[in-house]
């Protein structure tokens, strides 16, 4: 009776006095994974600390629906190459220079901005944020055709319609441009890379 209590407890791996409670490996996945998170964050950490990346909050829903009221960003702000169409920058406000603005690059030197038949078109072709439709601005909106001038880029908000943009104020030069938006870390259902 007491050997078969013994190899009961045995087998439900439960130790037994004199036995040694088995040693739990870390596989080699797990470590590796927590090697790549260590690096990533001490990487982050010292990017921030140097000021090679900015940590922003947004202010506005001149960006929707990319990007949220209170959405937490990185911004790389050693970007200083030209600007492509389609980057999403932070950017020094030309009417508050001691504010920034989000925005999205529509144009670049050398491109042609108009609004017609309601539409804002880049070199003769609606103009859309990837992934959305075309807008019809209201109709106190008004561009006449107009060539980005070298040093330049035309900005707008995704969501055009309550934008203030490069609709109001006009294109705005490169220099101005503090940083290209990387991705969203906050809140943690809306981690993504922007685009």
């Amino acid at each position: 009776m007491n050997r078969r209590r013994r190899q009961a407890v045995a087998s439900a791996n439960i130790p037994v006095s004199g036995e040694s409670k088995p040693k739990r490996k870390v596989s080699r996945l797990r470590y590796v994974i927590s090697v790549i998170v260590l690096g990533l964050v001490t990487f982050v950490y010292a990017a921030l600390a140097l000021g090679h990346i900015g940590n922003y909050e947004v202010i506005s829903g001149s960006m929707l629906p990319t990007l949220h009221e209170g959405d937490r960003v990185l911004v790389d702000q050693r970007y200083h190459s030209t600007p492509a169409v389609g980057d999403v920058v932070v950017l020094t406000d030309p009417e508050s220079p001691g504010e920034l603005l989000t925005k999205r690059v529509a144009a670049t030197a050398g491109q042609t901005v108009e609004i017609a038949d309601g539409f804002l078109l880049v070199d003769g072709k609606k103009w859309a944020p990837d992934g959305l439709p075309p807008t019809r601005l209201s109709g106190d909106r008004q561009l006449q055709r107009t060539t980005i001038g070298e040093g330049e880029v035309f900005v707008l908000g995704d969501n055009v319609q309550v934008s203030e943009d490069s609709l109001a104020f006009g294109p705005v030069p490169v220099r101005s441009i503090k940083g290209r938006l990387l991705f969203i870390y906050w809140p943690p259902s809306r981690i993504r890379r922007v685009r």
